[in-house]
């Protein structure tokens, strides 16, 4: 343990004063003393890819070089072994990751290593997990790029480059390509003998690359050290956080990490603001539920739930919500596991299991905040749900989420989960499902005619839409001209799709439901007392967005259950 009282002060203000040899002499000295090994760097090239670990800046003001990693290990040289700053910056290296070696070395040692700062572009400098993409440096590094192949073809160069920095590179294209392509996710998958990456791409995975092995276990390092997780690690699963600075914009990066067969496996959720930045009007509702909708953001209380899988949108809509009621007299309070976006003007917390900030107590906490607006990420248990019915009762809007595969499925899950059923009429407002379907491209999309199957399901669905009294601007036609994706796709998309648009049903609590649900009606009595409300279900706001051109008859048929009775 290094401690700060075996050092003479007069050695130490002499230091400066002292000729090359002499410092040299102090530095065993001073490593003899603390009793940590002695290097002298200036014959040895430091390794660009332990420069890399730390700026300039920060190497300097602690006093320290980081100049080798051997495996999963950095070996850093320090100057003084009781400077408080690098006493410090020690401690908060050895908190992100595998503890370091530790050296002690002369201030022209140090000197030497800060003098080869200059080989490395400034751009992929690492601090604190931080990733600096400025907009000048995201050109040169998309330069003339125009498709995903292009940015493969320039990946795949990198990966062949056997220059040490290639790593840097590579974390760099892949982290900037992402943005780019606007990706969510980026997988890295380890197999027997190579390394898949991937783009979720609009909803699907991509590849946009492979590896080795070892120029893997060079990214996993530098991966975790960003990521602030334990370089030692390896068996277990890991989550940790990076940040990318893009055009004076931060760009939080959640990473996941498990075990697998051949190496560990990484999931890298792009959390760019940009795409939680929907207009409430660019949702893709249609007219009937986006006007329920509108008439139950005007409510001075009430809940608003949304409904769907993983992946579904959920999010995004709470969060157009959120903005579209938002005023600086409304005091909007949001409990969130975790803060995915940030926006200001909301008060917005992050679940903490931990330290007992469950969505339970947040919720409760919140209510002593005096807000008109609460957000509850997800409502998963009995006391979120009581908790979350009552207050919306007592005057507040209460947005939140819920998993069940429809719009009428809420109510009886509710019940379920021990609201009582009499009060649901008061608190609940509205109920949306949502799924997202990839947008066609509309520079490059294909006209067909639909086949007999498909005309004859478009048909039926437009027959119960007229039945039930609900607006289509379609009419029953022996075939109908419809719309595919181009699979080669062209410069503007990628495989013919470009972009998701939400697919919605929603049921208004009124009296007829609030009258099913007291007499502990199912799912299916509540989706025929809601036909009434005039509001397309998924089913149909699917079909109707197959006939406008929007997405095609496999993208719905891939969320939506079109063969439904």
């Amino acid at each position: 343990m290094l401690g700060d009282d075996f050092v003479d002060l007069k050695i130490r203000k002499k230091l400066a004063e002292l000729g090359a040899t002499d410092q040299e002499k102090v530095a065993i000295s001073l490593a003899d003393r603390a009793g940590l090994p002695y290097i002298d760097l200036r014959m040895r090239p430091p390794e660009l890819d332990a420069l890399e670990m730390m700026s300039l800046e920060q190497a300097q003001a602690a006093g320290m070089a980081a100049f080798r990693v051997v495996g999963r290990q950095l070996h850093i040289a320090i100057n003084d072994p009781s400077n408080p700053k690098t006493l410090e910056a020690l401690k908060s290296i050895d908190s992100r990751s595998e503890r370091p070696v530790i050296y002690v070395a002369s201030k022209n040692s140090l000197q030497h290593v800060y003098d080869r700062y200059k080989d490395i572009d400034s751009n992929s400098a690492v601090a604190k997990g931080i990733v600096n993409l400025s907009e000048s440096h995201l050109r040169e590094i998309l330069d003339n790029i125009g498709s995903l192949a292009d940015f493969q073809k320039s990946i795949e160069d990198i990966v062949k480059n056997e220059k040490r920095e290639r790593i840097s590179k590579l974390i760099e294209f892949t982290l900037a390509g992402a943005i780019h392509f606007k990706a969510s996710d980026i997988h890295i998958e380890p197999e027997s003998e190579i390394v898949r990456v991937r783009y979720r791409l609009d909803g699907k995975l991509s590849d946009v690359y492979f590896t080795d092995l070892k120029t893997f276990s060079l990214m996993n390092s530098r991966l975790k050290l960003l990521a602030g997780m334990k370089l030692s690690n390896t068996q277990t699963a890991q989550d940790g956080r990076l940040s990318i600075d893009f055009n004076k914009e931060k760009i939080e990066v959640r990473v996941s990490l498990v075990p697998g067969a051949y190496g560990e496996n990484y999931v890298m959720r792009i959390l760019d603001p940009a795409a939680a930045n929907v207009p409430f009007e660019a949702l893709g509702m249609n007219d009937a539920i986006f006007g329920e909708l509108e008439k139950a953001l005007r409510k001075p209380f009430g809940m608003i739930l949304t409904t769907g899988p993983t992946g579904s949108g959920k999010s995004t809509t709470l969060y157009a919500c959120l903005k579209k009621v938002y005023n600086p007299g409304v005091k909007i309070i949001t409990i969130e596991d975790p803060v995915e976006y940030h926006f200001n003007g909301i008060t917005q917390t992050q679940v903490e299991t931990k330290k007992g900030y469950t969505f339970l107590s947040g919720l409760r906490a919140a209510l002593r905040q005096d807000p008109d607006v609460i957000m509850v990420g997800e409502i998963r248990d009995t006391d979120t749900a009581q908790v979350a019915a009552s207050a919306a009762l007592t005057g507040h809007t209460v947005l939140s989420t819920l998993h069940t595969n429809s719009a009428a499925g809420a109510i009886p899950r509710f019940i379920d989960l021990g609201v009582d059923a009499k009060t649901l009429g008061s608190s609940l407002s509205l109920i949306m499902a949502q799924r997202l379907c990839r947008k066609l491209c509309v520079q490059c999309k294909k006209k067909r005619e639909t086949t007999f199957e498909e005309s004859k399901l478009i048909t039926n669905v437009i027959g119960d839409m007229v039945s039930a009294n609900k607006t289509v601007s379609f009419a029953a036609e022996p075939r109908y001209t419809i719309y595919e994706a181009n699979p080669t796709g062209c410069e503007a998309c990628h495989e013919g799709y470009k972009g998701r648009i939400g697919v919605f049903e929603g049921v208004v609590m009124n009296a007829e439901i609030e009258k099913v649900a007291v007499n502990a009606g199912g799912e299916r009595d509540i989706r025929e007392a809601a036909k009434n409300q005039k509001i397309p279900t998924m089913r149909e706001d699917g079909i109707v967005k197959i006939l406008q051109g929007i997405t095609s008859f496999e993208e719905v048929g891939d969320v939506v259950d079109l063969y439904e009775i």
